[in-house]
């Protein structure tokens, strides 16, 4: 995954070898973004983050999320990023929200050197947008009430990346006196309830990352459905996103149903069954809509394999007839809750499994016809 678009404020930048007449090269616009805007960025970036500093092939890189490391190479490439550790040993983190599947992000709260607390937040586009009544004119950090106007102009910007295939990632914020705020609500547990704070927040920017599309998946996809197998995808992007990336990996086709995790988990069994034969992206997805998907299908007879990476893609690799987890970017919990590990991260090798799979089962069958139709004294 690499960071090939983004807008902030009244800027916007694309990738070095895109013409545009709207965006910079990238170079040039990270050479103009001042230290306090570059401040902010790394920490959102670099502190509001899971992913680490590690060795992988014999060379240094970044470890974790895809998305999480794509912008952190964005930082390292344009932003001034020397050392993730040594950032964040700078840093003061007085809390850290993990990754919410159903807000779609995550959060961290950093003690500022000029006083005060500010509340970094990154995660789908459209939803942190939704948090916001704010947006940061970028290099200066002066705010501004946001406009309706504003508001859709963002959107739109949304899904012109989104069109593009590109995961589309927000970064919003907000600086606060102290911390726990006033305002905060609480856990049964003392933790400060993160979707307690996820208003009035400030907008400052989205990022458009590319997650192209591996050779020979298109054609493993269509050899899968040439030999019976419904392929569907089921992810967290947003909708527009989910379908332009479906459309190129030859999933979704005309007449096929994309639908968003939200609104199929509000759907009876009757009308699940009446649309699951026509499903083919589920955008938005919670880890519960995958694993309802997964036991919905089973439950209609049908055999379920699952593949994912991440430690949300469990409970369906659990309830699949079998699962494949990644041996590469998969996390440990994905690998032990399935039944086979692909060692190289690649699609097209469960077409190989099933082929193979198959070729063995044929083998067997025939295998046992002929020693049932042998004769009583078999020849030597």
């Amino acid at each position: 995954m690499t960071v090939v678009a983004g807008t902030f404020g009244s800027t916007s930048f694309v990738q070095s070898d895109v013409q545009s007449e709207k965006a910079q090269p990238i170079t040039s616009w990270a050479s103009e973004v001042t230290p306090t805007a570059k401040e902010l960025l790394i920490q959102s970036i670099a502190i509001n983050s899971t992913a680490f500093e590690g060795k992988e092939e014999g060379r240094f890189t970044f470890i974790g999320s895809k998305t999480e490391t794509a912008l952190l190479e964005l930082a390292k490439e344009h932003l001034g990023l020397l050392s993730l550790s040594q950032t964040r040993d700078e840093e003061q983190v007085a809390h850290m929200f993990p990754f919410d599947s159903s807000k779609k992000c995550m959060g961290a709260v950093i003690k500022l050197k000029s006083g005060g607390y500010r509340l970094v937040v990154k995660g789908a586009s459209e939803i942190v947008l939704g948090f916001t009544s704010a947006f940061a004119q970028f290099n200066t950090l002066e705010t501004e009430t946001m406009s309706d106007t504003y508001r859709q102009s963002l959107n739109d910007t949304i899904t012109e990346y989104a069109n593009r295939s590109l995961r589309t990632i927000g970064l919003v914020y907000h600086d606060f006196p102290e911390w726990p705020p006033a305002n905060a609500e609480y856990t049964e547990g003392g933790s400060v309830e993160f979707s307690s704070l996820l208003h009035d927040l400030t907008f400052l920017g989205i990022v458009g990352i590319q997650d192209p599309v591996r050779p020979g998946v298109p054609e493993a996809v269509r050899k899968a459905q040439s030999a019976g197998v419904t392929v569907r995808m089921v992810t967290g992007d947003n909708i527009t996103t989910a379908r332009a990336i479906a459309t190129e990996c030859l999933i979704y086709t005309e007449g096929g149903v994309v639908m968003e995790g939200p609104e199929f988990r509000k759907l009876s069994d009757d009308e699940m069954n009446k649309v699951l034969p026509k499903l083919q992206v589920l955008a938005r997805s919670s880890p519960e809509d995958k694993r309802i998907l997964v036991t919905r299908l089973k439950a209609m007879g049908e055999i379920v394999a699952v593949t994912g990476d991440g430690t949300n893609d469990a409970p369906a690799l659990k309830a699949s007839n079998i699962g494949f987890s990644m041996g590469i970017s998969g996390t440990e919990v994905a690998k032990e809750a399935s039944s086979i590990i692909l060692m190289d991260d690649n699609f097209a090798s469960i077409i190989t499994a099933l082929k193979w799979g198959r070729a063995v089962n044929d083998a067997v069958q025939k295998f046992l016809q002929v020693r049932l139709n042998l004769p009583t004294n078999p020849l030597p």
